[in-house]
């Protein structure tokens, strides 16, 4: 647990950084992946692709009624890497130590530090979804496809619903300190 909370706290040290000097805002995302480098990739749960694919690519059709925006290659291989890297720290490591409940928790406090929305308070409830279809499907790749369709149904979403957008991401602060 004391490992947990270690690097829980080294990756809100990297949020805060990444705040204060912009032009790290990647060390959050490279931090995010240590865990590839010092544990067994079937513990992070690199395992059962054929099944992890197949739950995982549950939102898909979703894409029929909110076609994500595809103009922009970069953007979406950008939304795949935060995807897998959140997923490997949050459910690959954290949940291993903390359970669905905590990670889901410690999820939406990072998301709190990074961006102080509406949104990032709502993030638990998908973080509770995904960590239950990772201990299900027992493969990291679950979670990993499930983040990133709903990321990009949200954001299909935000450009049909511009005023719903605008009110998830209203910042909870007065703008005061970091945030």
């Amino acid at each position: 647990m004391r490992r947990g909370l270690l690097a829980y706290g080294g990756l809100i040290f990297c949020l805060f950084l990444s705040k204060l000097f912009p032009q790290l805002e990647i060390l959050p995302f490279l931090y995010m992946l240590l865990p590839m480098v010092f544990k067994k990739d079937e513990e992070i749960g690199f395992k059962n692709y054929k099944k992890g694919f197949l739950v995982g690519s549950f939102l898909f059709p979703l894409f029929l009624i909110f076609p994500p925006n595809l103009s922009c290659p970069a953007w979406v291989l950008n939304q795949l890497g935060i995807a897998t890297a959140e997923e490997v720290f949050f459910r690959g490591y954290l949940m291993s130590v903390f359970g669905n409940l905590k990670t889901s928790l410690l999820f939406s406090i990072a998301h709190l530090v990074h961006f102080p929305t509406l949104n990032s308070l709502l993030v638990f409830f998908p973080s509770l979804l995904f960590g239950y279809a990772y201990m299900r499907a027992g493969s990291i790749v679950t979670p990993i496809l499930l983040h990133f369709s709903s990321n990009l149904i949200y954001f299909s979403f935000a450009e049909k619903f511009p005023e719903l957008y605008h009110l998830l991401q209203r910042k909870l602060t007065g703008g005061v300190g970091l945030f």
